[in-house]
Formats: structure tokens, C-alpha cells, sequence
């Protein structure tokens, strides 16, 4: 199946939807740095967003 050209409505340009589009979920690079994200959160943390 072919790539086709999608048109956007608000000034990005053409974008090309494929549904030959590889998933990265075991992507060993992936992986890596998603476990490293979940480390740095644990130890860091969200601000606490709500007005008080």
C-alpha cells in the first residue's frame, strides 16, 4: 500500500500518512531512554500545578 499525501488545514504543509510505519516499543534506544525518564521522575518529580 502506497503512502498518501494528508493536507492539514492550519499551515503546516502536507504530511504523509503510511500504515507501513515500524512500532518502536521494543526498540532497545527506546527502551533505554524511557526507563532513564522514569528514573529522573521518580527522583525529581512533578511540580505540584494546582493554584491554591
Amino acid at each position: 500500500m502506497p503512502a498518501t499525501v494528508k493536507h492539514t488545514e492550519k499551515g503546516f504543509g502536507p504530511a504523509i500518512e503510511s500504515s507501513q510505519v515500524k512500532s518502536h516499543a521494543n526498540d532497545p534506544f527506546v527502551i533505554k531512554k524511557v526507563e532513564k525518564a522514569r528514573e529522573t521522575l521518580k527522583k525529581v518529580g512533578l511540580p505540584d500545578l494546582t493554584k491554591k
